[in-house]
């Protein structure tokens, strides 16, 4: 199949999709393709193409969708490469095409998992209140590696203490050493399930 040959008919701009040209072959079929990929494989009227060429101009043109649809997530806040591989293969592109690109992206700096370990961390740590387990948890959830995310979080631990976080969800909460073992024992289970350890938890409540 792939050394079948047809040729090219038409090639003319999609309307409203300024980089995207529909070809029409002489069997009747039509694809739209990426500027670019028309570029790539030399696509052109009256000259005849591989059915070969046909998928690779189309995987090329998914890769160029991928990317432009990337960069544009990108442009409201940094993605994991986890994020975006689930995404956009839920999406049903090729994942194979999706590794690609975000392997590209990634060499050019435009996706960087430490950067967005950093963004995320800082702002579950210092506007969510979180304890270290569950910072962990979130990071790992985005295919973070632990000795990626490890640094950062132990430094934002240095700048934002756990203690001083319990002490202000504890002030918020007007706990008090008077207070009732239920209430205490309620309060406890709220900062663990914000993912403080019971021994933090329970120094800071003492001590209180």
């Amino acid at each position: 199949m792939n050394d079948l040959k047809f040729k090219v008919l038409s090639l003319k701009p999609v309307s409203r999709k300024k980089d995207y040209f529909r070809v029409t072959l002489d069997n009747g079929d039509k694809y739209n393709f990426h500027r670019n990929s028309i570029t790539q494989y030399n696509i052109k009227e009256d000259k005849s193409i591989e059915n070969k060429v046909i998928h690779k101009a189309l995987d090329h043109t998914e890769r160029e969708n991928i990317k432009y649809k990337i960069i544009l997530l990108l442009s409201f806040r940094q993605r994991s490469k986890k994020e975006l591989k689930d995404s956009f293969v839920s999406k049903g592109y090729k994942i194979e095409n999706v590794l690609c690109v975000i392997d590209e992206l990634e060499q050019r700096k435009y996706i960087n998992d430490p950067s967005f370990a950093k963004m995320m961390a800082t702002h579950l740590i210092k506007e969510k209140k979180f304890g270290r387990y569950l910072v962990e948890q979130r990071l790992f959830q985005h295919g973070i590696d632990f000795s990626v995310m490890d640094p950062i979080i132990s430094s934002l631990y240095k700048k934002y203490p756990q203690s001083k976080t319990i002490k202000e969800i504890l002030n918020k909460k007007n706990i008090s050493k008077r207070d009732s073992l239920k209430n205490k024992i309620k309060t406890i289970n709220h900062l663990k399930r914000k993912g403080f350890h019971f021994e933090d938890i329970n120094v800071i409540i003492e001590a209180f």
